[in-house]
């Protein structure tokens, strides 16, 4: 084990009790960038999100209560370039997601004084759902 070679970007929280089903409050897509540092037109890297746990919303409802106060939590959506273009970002607001496959990774959070992993996320690859559905 070379703790200097730690991966920090790719190692996944196991001691986290994520939500079973996500609502998406919000969403953004980030492009992929080319060596020059500009953006590359008409390409996606990922997707951001912001949800709010789907069971608690429903609760909150029920009760009659407004569900808009609720905490959201980030969501990134990953995979195959072409999958995540085919998303649209305006059918995702709103709708819900099964987490049962989303790993729990640390969050890179950028601040006045540079940046640092001081969050959370919850990662979903999007082409392993789509690969098992076939």
């Amino acid at each position: 084990m070379l703790l200097g070679k730690a991966k920090l970007a790719e190692t996944i929280i196991s001691n986290v009790v994520a939500p079973k089903n996500a609502t998406i409050q919000t969403v953004s897509k980030s492009p992929r960038y080319a060596e020059s540092g500009e953006a590359i037109q008409g390409s996606v890297a990922k997707i951001s999100c912001q949800f709010v746990d789907s069971d608690l919303a429903k609760i909150i409802q029920k009760s009659g209560a407004d569900t808009s106060e609720l905490k959201t939590y980030p969501l990134e959506l990953v995979g195959n370039e072409q999958d995540l273009i085919d998303i649209s970002a305006s059918d995702l607001i709103g709708s819900e997601i099964k987490l049962h496959d989303a790993k729990v990774m640390l969050k890179w959070e950028q601040g006045r004084n540079g940046g640092g992993w001081r969050g959370l996320k919850l990662v979903l690859n999007v082409s392993d759902s789509v690969n098992e559905s076939e």
